[in-house]
């Protein structure tokens, strides 16, 4: 018995030891995390002792702060959005939500921005077809181009046109990405845009030498981050100047090397004045790179003929810059006399293109000309004479932001090609972009003539883009009491006329101008614009009086 039942026994031994083994093993475990959580503990306590509650540590432990961002940072400057646009925009929340104490403080009861050049946002309207193909290429094609009833909604050309522009985009529509570079269909509308422009050879504009961007700035500052090197690096530009440049120029390091454009002369260009700048730039150790042309003129509406811009281009080709041609403007010429002549256009013209003698970077946007679409960020920058291996890095930097947005590439193309003569959109298109312009060139010659019929003003006529850049005789007691202040004195009338009749304008120092001039810069985009020329005028006599002496 004791034989047949001795493996039994065994077991039942085995088993035991091997439980009491485990369950040494389990109070060992228990034991040595119960050491690591009081040990854990004691450690927390202690750092938390050595350590102030977050909510009693000073601001300056903190990594972000004032001391600590980039120096170029916060020296650049953006007038246009600057100082007197943030006190406007103060006052409109007043004016929207008045407390009992605020009903009564401003004799007026909005703002008018003219400040900015955004057409849509003073009641521009939107060109009609453009819209159609664009509000086609967002809906999904079973409710868009696909639908049955579509024909009741959009005309057949829109329809086609969204259709040709859904294939060109993969079949995804809008709301994938795109080539960095752009959707190639839409730089081949570009490149063929440029060349009628400009009675280009057909197929002369290489599509890869096109970038879509979001918006004419994001290609400028693409180029301009290419091209400042290093801070010995400069870059000319016109004085007054647009402040995307200087604030860009500041951001990226570089110099800004101001050349004067000729006030008395409709703000035009001199050459001599052109080889005064770089030459002294130069003496002082700047090592110039690139040159930048804004035709027509931001701020001061000029229109350059075509012999100032070969001399131009001839210049920038005789001293190896690059020359950055910022054209947005090329729609809006008012004068039957003048006539946009594009940069391309005289370096093609002069042989430079075609003898590989000149390197130019010219800037196209759908903000500006009749179209107005500044929210949609569609742009381009076609490139000439850049070799093969820069453009490949300008394509490496596109390529680190994915792509532009597909919407603003789209509106490129619908204003690089509009409807076929003969389509059923084509007439009315026309009528409405020839409204547009007809309403912003006769605005240019009211606010111009109005400003310069002011006692103390003078103002150039504005020929064309979208502003007045108007000169102010600043009284004494301005003059002092601005220096008081620590401001400008075009800044202290600026922020006087927003405060006493509700119109923002720019203070011109904030696109540089000769030393002892003030002024400001305003579009005459709003459909109010007669009226602020009197306000301004009425404004111009108080403020003189309220500051004679």
């Amino acid at each position: 018995m004791m034989a047949r039942n001795e493996p039994n026994l065994q077991i039942r031994v085995m088993s035991r030891r091997r439980n009491g083994a485990i369950s040494i093993l389990v109070m060992s475990a228990i034991m040595i995390s119960s050491m690591r959580v009081v040990a854990a503990s004691t450690a927390a306590k202690a750092v938390a002792a050595s350590t102030p509650p977050l909510a009693d540590k000073p601001a300056r432990h903190k990594r972000l702060n004032i001391e600590s961002i980039s120096n170029n940072l916060k020296a650049m400057e953006y007038a246009v959005r600057g100082k007197i646009a943030i006190e406007a925009d103060k006052i409109s929340e007043e004016l929207k939500h008045p407390s009992p104490s605020s009903s009564t403080k401003y004799p007026f009861d909005h703002i008018i921005y003219t400040n900015i050049g955004n057409p849509h946002a003073v009641q521009q309207k939107a060109l009609t077809w453009p819209r159609q193909v664009m509000a086609l290429l967002q809906l999904p094609d079973a409710i868009g181009i696909n639908h049955p009833e579509a024909h009741r909604l959009f005309p057949p050309d829109a329809i086609e046109r969204a259709r040709q522009m859904k294939a060109s985009l993969g079949g995804h529509g809008i709301g994938a990405y795109t080539h960095s570079k752009g959707v190639r269909e839409f730089r081949e509308d570009v490149a063929r845009f440029i060349e009628e422009r400009d009675g280009a050879r057909r197929g002369s504009v290489d599509v890869e030498n096109i970038f879509l961007t979001a918006g004419a700035s994001e290609a400028i500052t693409m180029v301009m981050t290419a091209l400042i090197k290093d801070s010995s690096c400069g870059i000319m530009i016109p004085i007054p100047q647009y402040p995307l440049y200087s604030a860009t120029l500041d951001l990226l390091g570089g110099h800004k090397v101001g050349y004067y454009l000729d006030e008395q002369s409709i703000w035009g260009m001199n050459i001599e004045e052109l080889e005064r700048s770089l030459a002294e730039a130069k003496s002082n150790g700047v090592n110039v790179v690139a040159l930048v042309l804004i035709n027509p003129g931001n701020p001061t509406g000029q229109v350059l003929s075509s012999q100032e811009v070969k001399d131009i281009v001839s210049f920038c080709a005789r001293h190896n810059l690059v020359l950055l041609s910022d054209e947005v403007y090329q729609e809006n010429v008012y004068r039957d006399e003048d006539e946009f002549f594009s940069s391309r256009r005289a370096a093609d013209e002069l042989g430079l293109i075609e003898n590989d003698a000149i390197q130019l970077c010219s800037f196209h946007s759908v903000s500006k000309g009749v179209f107005g679409e500044c929210g949609q960020r569609g742009g381009y920058v076609e490139m000439v004479g850049i070799p093969e291996d820069v453009n490949d890095c300008f394509y490496k930097l596109a390529a680190s932001k994915l792509c532009s947005n597909a919407p603003g590439q789209a509106m490129v193309s619908l204003m690089c090609k509009g409807p076929n003569r003969g389509d059923v959109s084509y007439e009315s298109h026309e009528r409405e972009k020839m409204a547009v312009f007809e309403g912003l060139k006769d605005r240019a010659s009211i606010v111009s003539q109005g400003l310069d019929n002011i006692p103390g003003f003078s103002c150039q006529p504005a020929t064309g883009a979208m502003y007045c850049f108007p000169s102010v005789h600043m009284p004494p007691g301005a003059m002092r009491a601005s220096n008081e202040m620590g401001m400008s004195p075009d800044t202290l009338y600026a922020l006087d006329l927003l405060q006493t009749k509700g119109i923002c304008v720019v203070p011109a120092s904030g696109f540089g101008q000769k030393e002892g001039r003030f002024g400001f810069r305003t579009t005459f985009l709003s459909p109010e614009m007669r009226t602020v020329v009197d306000s301004i005028r009425d404004h111009y006599e108080q403020f003189c009086a309220k500051y004679a002496d």
